[in-house]
């Protein structure tokens, strides 16, 4: 941090400014700093394992006390960015995974994840990857066979594990069964999450002042079962309702079309709130996070983000990828528990958990 102070002292003034904010937002911030804003993943997150010396041995970090488990398999390997001679910056761990859901609904009771992302922050090499994971791939949804769910899409494992449906047992509402059922079925692990809805998607565009997108091609919208076109292609600024329409519609271009729609908004969010103005407005929205979002991060993960986020270039530090297409096949598959047949995406298991192990280690996408 100190030789980022020395390279751009403007910028980390501001950043800096912030930071000072929110500390000194309250006796609440004070007394909760270190407290989870929402219910904490009940299952192992990929930070609180590493391994000692031995490579039977891995120390659980966020317990109080230490404890040693033997467990001879699997072997965990090193990722090649955990490097013990890089200091992680902001006093952050090596790097954070980050489950991030966009809710389908004006609420959290209930709601289809629409929209489904990994966040890998790499607090030393000072990179985010972004991983968009198709909301249709077929999976097995584990917590929920009490109620008659065996399988589903992947977007229904959120679905299931909101409030009202109440077919999950864990912590974490639907963030929670979705993050179990991305570790039971590939071996994804996440060390947080955070879920954002309709309602709340809006009030963050339009609280950093719309975003400026770049639209390779016209954006279309449905009128009475036909395409209506929506926005031209070419730069367009978008409001918050603006930004909501581009990111659900799929007319004329798929769920795979919607993705990379939703990679351009998302992009600008993030240079947008990369700016010295973005990056002022930030303790705003920190502090509204209660209202908008569902997150088990604490007010010392968000600090650290900030921190990070100020050091990063928006265009050159962030990476987004998804699945590749070519690996997925469409096809109908019988849902027992609705009772009829759905269009969901199947694929070879063993191909995309490995690929998914890859990204959790930060050797993919390169950066």
């Amino acid at each position: 941090m100190l030789e980022y102070l020395k390279k751009a002292p403007f910028k980390a003034g501001v950043i800096l400014l912030v930071l000072i904010i929110i500390l000194g937002g309250g006796g609440y911030l004070y007394f909760n700093w270190d407290n989870p804003l929402g219910e904490e993943l009940d299952i192992p997150t990929p930070t609180e394992l590493v391994m000692t010396s031995s490579p039977s041995e891995l120390v659980i970090l966020s317990s109080p006390t230490a404890k040693t488990i033997n467990s001879p398999q699997p072997e965990y390997t090193v990722s090649p960015t955990l490097n013990p001679t890089i200091e992680p910056v902001c006093g952050a761990p090596p790097s954070m995974t980050i489950l991030l859901s966009g809710v389908a609904s004006e609420s959290y009771l209930f709601g289809l994840a629409d929209s489904i992302r990994v966040v890998r922050v790499d607090f030393q090499s000072k990179k985010v990857a972004v991983l968009a994971l198709p909301r249709d791939l077929w999976v097995s949804i584990p917590g929920a066979s009490s109620h008659g769910v065996e399988f589903g899409k992947l977007n229904q494992a959120y679905f299931y594990g909101t409030e009202g449906m109440g077919y999950f047992d864990g912590s974490g509402y639907g963030s929670g069964l979705l993050a179990h059922t991305l570790q039971e079925n590939f071996g994804l692990e996440v060390d947080n999450y955070m879920a954002v809805n309709i309602f709340s998607f809006r009030q963050i565009v339009d609280g950093i002042g719309g975003v400026d997108v770049y639209f390779p091609e016209p954006i279309y919208t449905k009128w009475f079962n036909e395409p209506k076109l929506f926005l031209k292609s070419g730069f367009q600024h978008l409001d918050g309702k603006q930004a909501e329409k581009v990111v659900r519609t799929r007319i004329e271009i798929g769920d795979f079309g919607r993705i990379q729609n939703q990679t351009l908004v998302l992009r600008a969010i993030a240079a947008k709130m990369m700016t010295l103005s973005g990056i002022a407005q930030l303790p705003d929205l920190v502090n509204r996070l209660d209202k908008y979002l569902l997150t088990d991060l604490s007010p010392s993960d968000i600090s650290k983000l900030i921190c990070l986020a100020g050091m990063m270039d928006a265009k050159e530090d962030i990476i987004y990828e998804t699945l590749p297409e070519d690996l997925l096949t469409g096809e109908w598959i019988e849902d027992e528990h609705q009772g009829y047949h759905v269009y969901a995406l199947t694929y070879d298991k063993e191909v995309i958990s490995q690929l998914l192990a890859d990204f959790q280690a930060g050797t993919w996408p390169e950066q």
